[in-house]
């Protein structure tokens, strides 16, 4: 979210809005947030499918069709309705600043938190267990922890919650440290 623009962050905190007071209202927040949920990890995970959803080059009925030929039996009907609405205003580049200001929403009306955690290996009860903890009287809410395994980032682990993203991978320390080797002066053939 932070990186969205002013006009963008507001227009992606309304829709988000709506839809929770809507879920709410209608005793639907359960089954709309399970919908979201899937919806997003697919969104994140499939790239192709993500540039189909937004591209305007393929007209609006298209796209929608094919969201409900995909989405039809795993999300709620007023969810995909949610979704084709997004399509018919071209916000579809909004989801993922929707999705984390409604999660957060849903996680202050049940004082929860989801947290992804993205580590290198599968990481163990005791350290999901003492990660939680840290994470639950950092953020004085309880904590929903989702692990996901991703050898790329080489050792520990990145978190995402929210908007807030603590990286504390090695990947990132090696990256940092290769900066710091390139950028140094080089003193050539000089004596020390």
């Amino acid at each position: 979210l932070l990186s969205m623009k002013h006009k963008e962050y507001k227009t992606s905190i309304a829709y988000a809005k709506g839809l929770f007071y809507f879920a709410v209202q209608f005793n639907l927040l359960g089954p709309i947030q399970r919908s979201f949920d899937i919806f997003i990890t697919i969104w994140r995970d499939l790239p192709l499918m993500r540039r189909f959803i937004q591209c305007h080059a393929v007209d609006r009925y298209t796209r929608k069709k094919r969201i409900r030929q995909l989405f039809g039996d795993q999300a709620h009907r007023a969810f995909l309705c949610f979704i084709e609405k997004l399509i018919d205003y071209n916000h579809t580049d909004l989801i993922i600043g929707i999705y984390d200001t409604f999660c957060q929403m849903v996680g202050e009306k049940k004082r929860r938190r989801k947290v992804r955690i993205i580590s290198a290996f599968s990481m163990t009860r005791s350290q999901v267990i003492r990660i939680k903890e840290t994470l639950e009287d950092i953020l004085n809410s309880k904590i929903i922890i989702r692990n996901e395994v991703d050898s790329g980032i080489l050792g520990g682990f990145v978190c995402y919650t929210d908007s807030i993203r603590i990286d504390l991978s090695l990947k990132r320390d090696l990256d940092k440290l290769r900066s710091q080797i390139l950028s140094a002066p080089c003193l050539g053939n000089k004596k020390i």
